[in-house]
């Protein structure tokens, strides 16, 4: 259980440094857009979703492909990323949760707090204001994590490499070799082949 702990918990540490990026750049946003903040708010979320994904995805396929080695014995199947994923992210909704069941007074009490859900779940907000900041969109975007990390997992687990198949990259052709005129070999041929054309 340790292990499945200490895997997950790379899928909320990644969160987290993409989190910390959103609210330290949010203040820049700001500056930045003025008025039309609410409207680069869902690009600026998406953004920093592709840097999560990219952390998580990487951080899935590197544990399965050390999972898949036969010498660590560590029972590998495809959808362990699932696992690590929901474990991971169960943090996140406990807190979404939690803050979503205090009972508070005041339009501003409960402006602030929604303000502050929005912020904690800022790489996923895209979605949730997609679907216009329901239940469901706050549940979709939470589980927008154990997708990343299933897909990272089965990655690693089958082998997949997405750049090699976007790109498609050619083998580099092998250059013949080329024998350096300081080889003492070269003149030693040079010897054989005179020697040759005499006889």
């Amino acid at each position: 259980m340790k292990y499945y702990i200490k895997n997950s918990a790379k899928v909320l540490f990644d969160y987290a440094i993409a989190l910390i990026i959103f609210v330290v750049f949010i203040y820049v946003l700001l500056s930045l857009t003025g008025d039309n903040f609410n409207n680069w708010i869902p690009p600026y979320s998406i953004l920093l979703f592709l840097f999560a994904f990219f952390l998580i995805y990487t951080d899935m396929k590197s544990i399965a492909i050390k999972e898949k080695k036969p010498q660590y014995n560590l029972n590998p199947y495809p959808l362990k990323g699932l696992v690590y994923g929901l474990i991971g992210a169960m943090p996140i909704a406990l807190i979404v949760a939690v803050a979503s069941l205090i009972s508070l007074k005041g339009e501003v009490a409960l402006r602030l707090r929604e303000v502050a859900i929005n912020t904690f779940l800022g790489p996923l907000y895209f979605l949730i204001r997609w679907l216009d900041e329901s239940p469901i969109g706050y549940a979709s975007a939470i589980l927008l994590l154990p997708l990343i990390a299933t897909l990272g997992y089965l990655a690693g687990y089958y082998g997949i490499n997405i750049t090699e198949k976007i790109f498609k990259k050619k083998p580099v052709p092998e250059k013949g070799f080329t024998k350096s005129p300081w080889n003492p070999s070269i003149g030693k041929e040079k010897k054989v082949k005179r020697k040759k054309s005499k006889a």
